[in-house]
């Protein structure tokens, strides 16, 4: 059966009455769903396991209350997608609509109507941190302060949102192209009442996330109705419902008071950051304070204050989208350390290199080292090979139509999820008789590789080629435990618990090996799917397998549990050159350089498609890509037509250069590429544009319209 969604057409509204009569009369139809049907239970679709804190439980599987534009009233089920589509239409919903609100700033106003019963505010903190100082107290201060709004925008992977489920002999199992499996089965088993062992979950191959499917929105849906009509089910969301009915980055809006010494040192840095979790709180909580986390993990800060507000409004969901809050909270400092040397007539690069942690710094906030952080030879490497110094003036001397700037910004992430949430990943690898290799796992291949890093890893280790090993994906009820694929944790976790696993294999295979070839381990070494002593005798895998299991009665079989041990910093820095049509307002990047404190690039070629990849997300978020939230909630840019990215007219050709030194606890030295390498790009274009004009622009994202409207205030001056 296939399933429709009933969408709320306005974004803050009491449901009077849902009107199915219609609908269910459409021949194929099977049955219709709203909040009446459904357990009278909230969830957090965000949850990953039992008992998480920062996981409100605020929703229905059916909405019981329009809350924005996009909310699921009701679904309708059918025996085809026509029929369902058409019946859709039918259910007639009748609201009493509530004043809207679009923004936080005016869901945390006086005297407005609240969204859930609990009130507009999520939560509101104020978090300080101290650190050793570099600076003489008695230095001069220089202070600075911006204020950078980000927007709302979606992840557009080029799948749409899809789910199915079956209920048989009293199990639910579920398919999904989700980043996490066992998350997926604590939401539902627990809203359903049932014991976990009767929740299977598989993921499905996955045609991009950036963290857009890390959440649980539907498939409580798609299991509560398989279980009521006792059919397989599936729901495949359109573009359109993809955009406005799941989760995107937030709207964020970030105020920065920095104070300097004269020579351009850091002395205290104050954050003020309000954050929009859309109508639902989801991960926005958890994120917000992540958030607070970032900017030491990138600077020296003898002193970091940080007050962080979240709020539900009428719009949209906020979620991860690739990076976990750090493009929010980078962008907006690196656009502020930009501004702030040019005040101080201070080249960028100077003042970045002054105050950029360095290996084994402590970081104030985990109070974990940074690790073999190499973000300053990143600063060094890439502005000698994008020419900085020869290419950068603090003000812009062309005056024509056209104007180039350059800009550079650092960025910094993770390595994990250590200090505070399980971070496991449990894997079995085995030798079949044959000589391959299977390796049992619960990743989730969000579209970046990840199985084929695993068998590289894997590979390195054994002496066999990639190919011959089998690597799985999550399913619940074969495969063992991991906690997803978030957090930048995959190849550094999820990775070493592979290295572990085949070093574990491999000393297997080494003392059975000895005794078929009657040799000590330490004269053995492998070499081509075989074993090898030092006088040239040899047992290939396949012969070692099949007389360990006919001879020994032994199957070769190791599992291999792995909790990260730290979360060293992941770092990167951007080059960005622009060119901006003064008369058009429209920009175009003419040159980008990604320069990735890697540790060791694991696919080589895969990291540079990452790179290439997060430079068009990053400058998608800095020139073009918006929902366009207009003030009744509604998401304006809902269609591939309306919502612009950049396109491949528009990139520029990306040089991408990797350091790598090693020198953490990842598999052979390796660190995240994923999430960090779109960190810092929205800043590194913005700095640009603001270079080339001579502007301080600060709203991203900066379209046509707001160019033009800063050059001519700039004229007018």
């Amino acid at each position: 059966l296939h399933i429709k969604l009933v969408l709320s057409t306005v974004a803050h509204g009491i449901i009077k009455s849902i009107d199915k009569t219609e609908a269910e009369r459409t021949p194929g139809v099977a049955a219709v769903f709203s909040y009446k049907d459904v357990p009278h239970k909230q969830y957090s679709s965000y949850r990953t396991f039992p008992e998480q804190e920062l996981c409100p439980e605020d929703r229905y599987i059916f909405a019981d209350k329009a809350r924005f534009i996009g909310d699921a009233i009701a679904a309708v089920v059918a025996e085809d997608v026509e029929t369902a589509r058409a019946a859709a239409r039918k259910v007639k919903v009748e609201y009493e609509e509530l004043p809207a609100m679009a923004t936080p700033e005016r869901s945390l106003s006086p005297n407005v109507c609240p969204i859930h019963g609990s009130g507009n505010l999520i939560e509101e903190f104020d978090y300080e941190k101290t650190g050793k100082k570099y600076a003489p107290d008695d230095e001069e201060e220089i202070s600075v302060t911006t204020e950078v709004v980000t927007q709302k925008m979606n992840h557009m992977a080029m799948e749409t949102h899809s789910y199915s489920a079956d209920y048989k002999n009293g199990e639910i199992t579920i398919w999904t192209p989700t980043q996490g499996v066992f998350g997926v089965r604590t939401v539902v088993a627990d809203l359903l009442g049932m014991p976990y062992n009767r929740i299977r979950v598989i993921k499905t191959p996955m045609g991009g996330s950036f963290g857009g499917k890390q959440e649980f929105i539907y498939e409580p849906m798609v299991a509560f109705i398989a279980m009521k009509t006792k059919s397989p089910v599936r729901l495949h969301l359109d573009r359109r419902e993809s955009i406005i009915a799941t989760i995107g980055r937030s709207y964020s809006k970030t105020r920065i008071n920095t104070s300097f010494n004269k020579d351009g040192m850091i002395l205290s840095c104050d954050v003020d950051n309000l954050f929009d979790a859309g109508a639902y709180a989801g991960s926005s909580l958890d994120q917000l304070h992540a958030m607070k986390t970032k900017m030491p993990k990138l600077y020296r800060m003898p002193e970091y204050r940080h007050h962080g507000c979240v709020a539900y409004s009428n719009t949209p969901l906020a979620g991860g989208m690739r990076g976990w809050g750090s493009p929010e909270m980078i962008t907006a400092l690196e656009i502020h350390m930009n501004l702030a040397a040019r005040a101080m007539q201070m080249d960028p690069f100077e003042m970045h290199m002054k105050n950029l942690v360095e290996a084994n710094d402590i970081d104030i906030c985990s109070g974990i080292s940074v690790g073999n952080c190499r973000v300053k030879e990143c600063l060094r490497v890439g502005a000698e090979a994008f020419s900085w110094r020869s290419r950068y003036s603090a003000q812009p001397k062309d005056k024509g139509r056209f104007r180039r700037g350059v800009g550079l910004a650092c960025g910094a992430h993770k390595n994990g999820l250590f200090n505070g949430t399980p971070d496991l990943s449990t894997m079995t690898i085995r030798m079949n008789e044959d000589g391959s290799v299977a390796m049992q796992t619960s990743i989730h291949d969000v579209g970046c590789g990840t199985v084929r890093s695993m068998q590289i890893i894997t590979a390195e280790v054994l002496n066999i080629h990639p190919d011959n090993i089998q690597v799985t994906e999550g399913d619940t009820k074969y495969t063992p435990y991991d906690c997803g694929s978030y957090g930048s944790r995959v190849t550094y976790v999820a990775g070493e618990c592979a290295r572990r696993a085949a070093e574990s294999l491999k000393s297997m295979i080494m003392t059975i090996a000895s005794g078929f070839l009657d040799a000590k381990e330490t004269s053995l070494h492998l070499t081509d799917s075989a074993v090898e002593t030092d006088t040239g005798v040899k047992i290939t895998y396949c012969e070692l397998a099949k007389r360990a299991l006919m001879e020994l009665h032994k199957e070769m079989i190791i599992t291999e549990s792995y909790n990260s041990i730290d979360n060293p910093g992941a770092y990167a820095v951007n080059f960005a050159e622009v060119e901006v049509d003064t008369y058009t307002g429209l920009i175009k990047v003419t040159d980008f350089l990604s320069v990735n404190d890697i540790g060791q690039a694991i696919n080589r070629d895969m990291v540079f498609r990452q790179v290439e990849g997060a430079v068009q997300m990053s400058l998608g978020y800095a020139l073009c890509e918006d929902l366009g939230i207009d003030d009744s909630g509604k998401a304006v840019k809902d269609t591939l037509r309306k919502y612009h990215t950049l396109n491949c007219a528009d990139m520029p050709r990306v040089k991408t250069i990797l350091v790598e030194d090693g020198g953490d606890n990842g598999p052979y030295g390796a660190k995240s590429i994923g999430e960090i390498s779109t960190v810092a790009g929205s800043a590194a274009a913005v700095n640009a544009i603001n270079n080339a004009l001579g502007t301080k622009m600060t709203d991203l994202p900066l379209t046509p319209e707001k160019i033009i409207d800063a050059v001519i205030s700039l004229e007018k001056q």
